[in-house]
């Protein structure tokens, strides 16, 4: 093994101060400029005149960065010795980096037996020269929301009308028109379902069955999906809705012989795209007797909605729909915190009335909302000005949930700071990582509380912020530490554009807005070439997340190729969103190759 691959070792187990001088040496020696990170390492190598490897050995290390990625290992202790394998894998091809997903941010409440397993895997990381590097703080799978709830990105509920009753509120529906129509598949002419947009292709893909039904004559059945190029067999309706309420789709489902995972869904679009969605259970062997599905989703602005259900991207078997409705779900605890006020107001003298002395809110609980549960919002106490039968209007604040029920984190509050610095400091007294990666992802709920509103700011400026922020409490507590970050929200070419799920505003302009010395790991394998190249043009350096789950390395051989045409890119990784590592070491071989 090259001199150079031992240091590296040495460098990623720690011991680092004796040789960062040589690493410097190597980088002013190699092709490509002057900094330590994306040289070529196999040529500072050569420079120094270090012995050339043999034929048919290992290549010099030829990137800073040779990862996998993994995302358990503490649940139990043979996960556990799972993860040692995994490393000492790792070590025999040579990768050096574990971007390791173990919730290292809520360290702090961790139970001894949790501890005593990251004690174990760390020892292994360490004997195996390879490095662990925590992934943390995503905002937009709702960091910290374990530890405060209320701290959700909400959407508001305005001026709902509902009147006092029994020391509590019911609600006065102004839905009572929002409905699916023919939800229960009863009305069919001419081949066709009435009241549908479309169903896909009647009598190829979708027909009537009249001996499969949940309840009444008959149901909708789907299947031949391979009859339509992209799989689908959906169906689809626009329907009318209230501003700035909160709905409930019910419908119930069967399923025979699905060839696929995840294929079968449903979806409610907006006018800007996507507002909810979810993915029915179905067992692995694609076969699933009637159950119901639920899918909640809240209006903002909206007067009209897109609502689609059926399959996607389907091969085989057989889907049947029945018993489709929609229904309001105004009857909900509010979020509460200072960006989510709650407004309790008469309806006829517009009197504002006091909250502890008037009205009490109901707990918020994530849990609750996302079951669906029915409250009134508030309790009204006795010697409340608020008298049984009084009209009210209420505006408050409920979680805008999206894609599988995902919860993001409100950017505008103070407290998530506060718990970003709490946190670092107890990963550095567990790890203290030279390396951290900031899980800033897929953040689909932004900027529509008030606590965003009344920043008045671009949308890229706020998320700018909270990135910086967490950048410099990182810095704040592991000085020249090495920070990465996700790219697909401050790439033009993913999601980083106007308009984005639920996020109000536009985040473009936010790669301006964040530290220069982030490095971005690049994920989107479609627009891997235009994604290295801007950051890299815009002065970042850049990682490439390469493998998500096939049966080749192909796709991983053509983001190593971007990877060397890539200016000060520092290394590749190996990611697996489904604990695959059946390629991992011909991944580590395909580093070493000869150019």
């Amino acid at each position: 093994m090259s001199f150079v691959y031992h240091l590296l070792k040495r460098v990623s187990s720690g011991n680092c101060f004796g040789v960062f001088p040589l690493i410097f040496l190597f980088a002013s020696l190699a092709p490509g400029g002057n900094s330590p990170f994306g040289t070529n390492f196999a040529a500072a190598e050569e420079a120094r005149g270090a012995d050339a490897p043999e034929s048919g050995t290992q290549a010099a290390p030829e990137f800073q960065d040779r990862w996998f990625y993994a995302s358990f290992g503490l649940r139990s202790d043979e996960e556990v010795e799972e993860m040692i394998q995994l490393l000492r894998d790792a070590e025999s091809v040579g990768l050096n980096g574990m971007l390791w997903a173990c919730g290292i941010e809520r360290c702090g409440s961790w139970s001894d037996v949790t501890k005593e397993r990251f004690s174990r895997i760390k020892t292994a990381a360490d004997d195996a020269g390879v490095e662990i590097i925590p992934i943390l703080w995503s905002v937009g799978y709702g960091t910290m929301l374990a530890k405060n709830a209320n701290l959700v990105e909400a959407l508001p509920i305005k001026n709902l009308q509902v009147v006092a009753r029994n020391g509590g509120v019911e609600e006065i529906s102004d839905s009572e028109n929002v409905q699916i129509i023919n939800g229960d598949f009863e009305d069919f002419r001419d081949g066709k379902f009435i009241g549908y947009g479309f169903h896909d292709k009647p009598g190829t893909i979708s027909f009537r069955d009249t001996e499969v039904k949940h309840g009444g004559e008959s149901s909708i059945r789907l299947e031949n999906f391979g009859a339509d190029k992209h799989g689908h067999g959906r169906v689809f309706q626009r329907l009318k809705v209230v501003p700035h309420r909160n709905y409930q789709i019910k419908l119930w489902y069967k399923t025979e012989g699905l060839a696929k995972r995840n294929v079968f869904r449903v979806q409610i679009y907006g006018k800007n795209g996507g507002l909810s969605s979810s993915f029915p259970a179905v067992p692995e062997d694609g076969t699933q007797d009637w159950k119901m599905t639920t899918l909640s989703f809240t209006t903002y602005e909206e007067t009209e909605i897109l609502f689609y259900v059926g399959i996607w991207d389907g091969t085989d078997g057989t889907l049947w729909l029945d018993d489709m409705t929609i229904e309001a779900k105004n009857m909900t605890a509010p979020v509460q915190r200072p960006g989510t006020p709650l407004v309790v107001k008469n309806a006829k003298t517009g009197e504002i009335y006091e909250q502890g002395n008037d009205f009490v809110p109901e707990v918020f609980r994530m849990r609750d909302f996302k079951n669906g549960v029915q409250k009134s919002p508030i309790r009204i106490p006795e010697g409340s000005r608020i008298e049984e039968g009084c009209a009210l209007e209420l505006s408050f604040y409920v979680p805008a949930l999206t894609i599988k029920g995902q919860a993001s984190t409100c950017m505008s509050e103070p407290e998530l700071y506060e718990g970003f610095e709490e946190s670092a400091a107890q990963i550095m007294a567990l790890l203290a990582p030279k390396k951290w990666f900031l899980s800033m992802d897929e953040i689909r709920a932004a900027n529509t509380c008030k606590a965003c509103e009344d920043r008045n700011e671009p949308l890229g400026n706020i998320l700018g912020e909270c990135i910086t922020r967490q950048y410099e409490i990182i810095q704040k507590v592991r000085p020249g530490a090495q920070v990465y970050i996700w790219s697909d929200m401050l790439d033009p070419n993913h999601n980083c554009h106007a308009d984005y799920m639920r996020c109000r505003g536009d985040f473009s302009g936010v790669w301006d807005r964040i530290p220069k010395e982030l490095i971005i790991s690049c994920w989107y394998h479609k627009k891997r070439e235009e994604s290295m190249a801007f950051f890299s043009q815009h002065g970042f350096r850049t990682q490439a997340a390469a493998y998500y789950d096939v049966d080749t390395l192909e796709t991983s051989r053509e983001w190593l190729d971007v990877c060397r045409r890539t200016p000060n890119c520092t290394g590749i990784m190996y990611t697996t969103w489904r604990h695959r590592y059946e390629l991992l070491k011909d991944f580590g071989r395909m580093l070493q190759e000869k150019r």
